[in-house]
Parts: C-alpha cells; sequence; structure tokens
C-alpha cells in the first residue's frame, strides 16, 4: 500500500504555507482547522462553519482538497475510514514536525 501520509505530508510542505505560522498555538489550530476540515470534505461529512476562523480553515481547506483531488487522485480509493486514518496520521505529523520539534524557540514563548 502506498504512503499517503509521507505523500501528503511533502504535498502540503511544498505548495501551502497555513501551517507555519508564527506561533506555536497558531500552528496547531491551523493544522487542527484545514486538516479537520479537509477531512470532512474528503469524506462529505456534514461541516459547520460558526465562527470567522473555521471560515478561514474552511478555505485552505476547500484548496487542499481541490489540489489533491487533482494530483493525488488515488487517494480517494481508500474510502472514507482510510482517508481518515491518513488524515489523523497526517495531522500528528505535521503537528511533530511544525510544533514539536521546532527549533525557534520563539513560537513557543507564551507571552506572545
Amino acid at each position: 500500500m502506498k504512503n499517503y501520509t509521507a505523500e501528503l505530508y511533502k504535498y502540503i510542505q511544498e505548495h501551502y504555507l497555513w501551517q507555519f505560522h508564527s506561533r506555536a498555538w497558531d500552528r496547531e489550530a491551523n493544522i487542527n482547522g484545514v486538516i479537520g476540515l479537509a477531512t470532512q470534505l474528503l469524506t462529505c461529512d456534514v461541516i459547520s462553519l460558526n465562527t470567522p476562523a473555521e471560515k478561514c480553515y474552511y478555505a485552505d481547506a476547500v484548496t487542499l482538497v481541490k489540489d489533491v483531488k487533482r494530483d493525488i487522485p488515488d487517494f480517494l480509493e481508500l474510502g472514507a475510514e482510510g482517508i481518515k486514518e491518513v488524515m489523523k496520521s497526517l495531522k500528528e505529523k505535521l503537528h511533530e514536525v511544525v510544533i514539536d520539534k521546532c527549533l525557534n524557540a520563539e513560537a513557543k514563548v507564551a507571552q506572545y
């Protein structure tokens, strides 16, 4: 089976910047928001957008899903459960790299 987590991770790192906000908590919110909504879009789940932040994440998620459908169409063949599993793994990988292993100490300063 193809390693879609690695492929999607590489694709996101090459094409998007939303995971690199200046603070760790902003990065986490963006990763959770964009990947969460992208997962809902890919699996045809009902989406509820109640805040301006959710609408912003949605805009990025729509772009991500459109690009994935175009550039990695075989990913959709996994079905809803497979997609959810890969997207959960992807979210964990993004969190690990851009938050947990971030060497920029300023990103984790609580006073900002």
